[in-house]
């Protein structure tokens, strides 16, 4: 398997001084929206207060005031599925499908060549663009379905992946699917792929799920497209819990979830799932299932802050932003809108700054200049099909193994990656360095299909 040589190095903790937004309008719910002062001291909210009302706590002179007028502060969103080691591969196959194991063996036998060019970049590096796949577009949460890296989900990650759950991948191996479930503590989420078929196959499934396991509140089906109607209630009933993961579905299986499904079901997420089926990132979900599927803008507000907090038993007050809560925010320019409605017709492009857990991990030009600079420390910048962002993390070093390694530009969600200089990259790297910054066309044709 192939390594990196990724450099450890100081992301930056929370800052122990407190930190002062001032000046926005800030989310109270989906359908609300104050202008507010939040406070923030280490990883955590400390305050959320009336604009000019005093904070509690410490003196105002241990203290870093930032002006975001101009601006709503949104609750980071939470990602209830994705697979981050499949950050660069591309969508694969020409579906549908009646089942996801279909769709699997095709592209084994009609794309091994993209598949096996890909998984030569190191798994670290094809996590961490995971990671930054959701940072850009104000995901600070995400559920990763497969493996947890510890050594690597830390504090230097830019977004907070979930341990605390037991998973497998699918009753593919029904052995693992018990003895998982056996090891998962009772106060844990147990996750697992389950109905992603529109076949009697698929359909049998849940009721193959029940004879394995006494179901009860824990599970988390991801897809579960082939639930009969008798079967949804029933998981409704006890309690279970739901991903919905719209355009992986429409691409593998040719159909998802109905909206009457969604809008009735208690226990339910947005999940963005992989490059490999999904499209886009979070927000394109978003948008889809509010301007596709018809979802009310203050239900999808809700599938992807209060309701997968809720759905992955996450114990830091995801979702809201107040006092006691984990900050985690995301700040977008100012629409005058309910924040449901600022949500689905937000983009990437419409998200200026990322704090997760109290770090300040992504940052857009307009708004860099207003940050301290202690709290901007260590961010590197890095031009999304020409747009800058600063984040939190090591650019210049992912960029340079994930074109080396695939012999081509990196692109992000089909939009071309590049970085600020080559200086110090190696001649062949420097080249399509070069070629992706001077607008050059005259790559090779498979330059820019892959997306991370």
């Amino acid at each position: 398997m192939p390594t990196s040589t990724l450099s450890r190095r100081d992301c930056g903790s929370a800052s122990t001084a407190a930190i002062t937004f001032q000046g926005a309008r800030v989310a109270r719910s989906a359908y609300n929206a104050r202008y507010r002062t939040i406070t923030v001291r280490g990883s955590r909210i400390e305050a959320v207060c009336m604009t000019g009302a005093a904070s509690p706590g410490r003196e105002a002179a241990d203290s870093v005031s930032i002006d975001l007028s101009g601006c709503l502060v949104l609750p980071g969103l939470i990602n209830a599925h994705d697979h981050l080691d499949f950050s660069i591969f591309p969508r694969l196959g020409h579906g549908p499908w009646p089942n996801w194991r279909e769709w699997g063996a095709a592209i084994h036998r009609s794309e091994r060549a993209e598949i096996d060019e890909c998984l030569r970049v190191p798994r670290d590096i094809r996590l961490w663009w995971g990671g930054l796949r959701n940072l850009l577009c104000g995901v600070t949460t995400v559920s990763h379905h497969n493996p947890h890296a510890p050594e690597l989900f830390n504090a230097e990650f830019p977004v907070h992946v979930p341990g605390e759950c037991g998973w497998a991948h699918s009753l593919a191996d029904i052995h693992r699917v018990k003895e998982h479930f056996r090891q998962t503590p009772p106060q844990w989420p147990f996750i697992l792929h389950l109905a992603e078929g529109t076949d009697h196959e698929s359909r049998q499934e849940f009721d193959a799920l029940g004879g394995l396991l006494q179901l009860d509140d824990r599970v988390v089906l991801v897809h579960g497209v082939g639930l009969t109607s008798s079967q949804w209630d029933r998981a409704a009933r006890i309690g279970i819990g739901v991903v919905w993961c719209p355009s992986s579905n429409l691409y593998t299986l040719g159909q998802t979830l109905n909206p009457g499904q969604v809008k009735g079901f208690p226990k339910i997420g947005l999940g963005s799932d992989s490059p490999l089926s999904g499209t886009g990132d979070l927000l394109d979900e978003v948008r889809l299932a509010h301007d596709e599927m018809g979802i009310p803008a203050p239900l999808v507000y809700d599938l992807v802050t209060s309701r997968p907090a809720h759905l992955l038993r996450l114990s830091f007050g995801g979702g809201f932003l107040q006092p006691g809560s984990k900050a985690d925010l995301i700040v977008t320019r100012e629409r005058q809108t309910a924040p449901a409605e600022t949500l689905v017709q937000m983009t990437w492009r419409d998200v200026e700054l990322v704090m997760q857990g109290g770090r300040i991990v992504l940052l857009s030009p307009a708004l860099a200049g207003r940050i301290p600079c202690g709290l901007k420390r260590d961010m590197e910048p890095i031009f999304i099909d020409g747009v800058e962002r600063f984040l939190r993390a090591p650019i210049s070093d992912l960029w340079t193994q994930t074109a080396i390694a695939l012999g081509r530009i990196p692109v992000l969600s089909g939009r071309i990656l590049s970085i600020g200089a080559c200086a110090d990259l190696p001649p062949s790297v420097c080249r399509l360095f070069t070629a992706c910054n001077s607008g050059v066309t005259g790559l090779r044709h498979d330059c820019h299909p892959f997306v991370i």
